[in-house]
């Protein structure tokens, strides 16, 4: 899922397409730490992750709507925090 953050202290506001959601149920089961507050924030909007070649949700594309050269912040990440596997394991 895709999902769209804001700091309620610092009203600091970033995208993140590393939302995951709660089995069989709507909404996010993690949040993910503001980096300059460092409070964990939960997401206020969620969105199904588009292709950005097809524009599809469902799709069998090779490259998808996350940057694999980004590197993923497993100190911010409310699911790596809780010692979860969170499917984008790169530091």
């Amino acid at each position: 899922m895709y999902g769209y953050f804001r700091c309620p202290d610092c009203r600091k506001q970033w995208e993140s397409s590393h939302v995951y959601g709660k089995p069989g149920e709507c909404g996010a089961a993690y949040g993910q730490e503001c980096k300059d507050c460092r409070i964990m924030c939960m997401p206020y909007r969620l969105e199904n992750i588009k292709c950005s070649q097809c524009g599809q949700t469902d799709c069998e594309c090779e490259r998808r709507h996350v940057d694999p050269n980004k590197n993923h912040r497993s100190d911010l990440c409310g699911k790596c925090k809780a010692g979860l596997k969170c499917g984008f394991r790169r530091n």
